[in-house]
């Protein structure tokens, strides 16, 4: 019996032994099907930039009215052509002629400015904001490069009237204030503020009239509201300057030895000299600097005839590519933090640590109509002696 039972438990191990050991059959598994992949969704601002483009190129046109000279003109409607098949037109002029052109255009209805890289902060402030003639810009900047904050350089977007976000700041340079003939100024002669206001250089000083719009009644105003004071200015005035409205005359004047300092001078038109091989170079004197803006702004005119044209510029304009070139034309620092700065002269680049005034400090919008009276009624009495 017991060697049953035993013989019984060896057949049953050996059972299960060799069940365990049959191969056993694939387990049938459902036909896979065929996956494609979907298309990657577009982005909401590449929708809204094909649309643009499209719309842009049957308009075929966009009419810029600024202060910028013909190399800018010509560089820009090359790069339009070329690159998005939209004819660029350009009207160029001071300040003032180009908003009484506009100001006419609204009055009359007679819409051809499509965008204005020109306006300066007192030019806003005095007749342009109270003429209600610009349209929100904000809703034009469609890349991410241009409306991400990082690629500025104070971190965001710099607007004249945040409320409306009409006028972009798209450039802030330091503004240096002398511009010297280096045959007639050796160095050390000219080094300060103070030492403008010595004897030797009485009516030798080409100053930009600051009875009116430009450099030298910006610089001015500023030299009152916190690089020196009303005291300094009337002792300039004291040196006689000649007063000019004519900048390419000023930076003429001074290449050419008529004179040995222009104060006030277009940056764009001294890059012009200075290219040329003329013997001029900026002076800045130490201690608190002024940072510009200028005329270097963009904003747009109500009733545009071509929109997204001006969408289309707006946006290669803004973008590193599009300020890089313009910097390159015009000698200006860009906004933009990504910009290289290589090709500028080195009294114009913004430096880390170093006090600036600017047009963008908090308040000084507020004092600004009694900085600029201040200085017309010190400038006009001296220019009717």
């Amino acid at each position: 019996m017991q060697k049953l039972i035993i013989f019984m438990i060896i057949f049953a191990l050996t059972m299960v032994l060799g069940q365990a050991c049959v191969p056993q059959s694939p387990a049938q598994t459902p036909p896979v099907a065929a996956v494609t992949a979907a298309p990657a969704a577009k982005a909401a601002w590449e929708t809204e930039w094909e649309a643009t483009l499209a719309t842009a190129k049957k308009e075929g046109q966009v009419n810029i009215y600024s202060g910028y000279g013909p190399e800018w003109r010509d560089a820009f409607a090359e790069v339009m052509a070329r690159r998005y098949s939209i004819v660029l037109d350009s009207f160029s002029a001071k300040t003032d002629e180009v908003i009484e052109r506009v100001m006419t255009e609204q009055r009359y209805k007679t819409y051809n400015a499509d965008l204005l890289p020109v306006i300066s902060l007192n030019t806003f402030l005095g007749s342009v904001k109270p003429a209600d003639i610009l349209q929100p810009l904000d809703r034009a900047l469609i890349l991410p490069e241009v409306t991400d904050p990082k690629a500025w350089w104070r971190g965001r977007l710099t607007w004249f009237d945040p409320d409306r976000k009409t006028v972009l700041v798209i450039r802030e340079f330091v503004s240096p204030p002398m511009v010297v003939n280096t045959d007639m100024v050796k160095p050390g002669q000219l080094e300060t503020w103070e030492d403008l206001l010595n004897p030797n250089w009485k009516g030798k000083i080409v100053l930009s009239d600051p009875t009116t719009t430009g450099g030298g009644r910006s610089l001015m105003i500023m030299l009152a509201y916190g690089m020196r004071d009303w005291d300094y200015i009337r002792a300039l005035v004291k040196q006689e300057p000649i007063l000019s409205r004519d900048n390419r005359q000023m930076v003429e004047w001074v290449a050419k030895a008529k004179y040995p300092v222009a104060i006030g001078a277009s940056k764009e038109t001294v890059t012009q000299f200075q290219m040329a091989g003329s013997p001029i170079k900026y002076v800045s004197p130490p201690g608190v600097g002024y940072l510009s803006i200028g005329s270097g702004t963009i904003t747009q005119p109500k009733n545009a005839p071509h929109p997204n044209a001006a969408k289309v510029f707006i946006n290669f304009f803004l973008s590193k590519e599009g300020q890089t070139l313009s910097s390159k034309l015009t000698g200006y620092q860009s906004a933009r933090a990504d910009v290289p700065t290589d090709f500028l002269d080195p009294a114009t680049v913004r430096q880390p640590g170093v006090k600036y005034v600017s047009e963008l400090d908090e308040g000084y919008p507020e004092k600004l109509p009694e900085l600029t009276k201040g200085v017309q009624d010190i400038f006009r009495a001296y220019a009717s002696k």
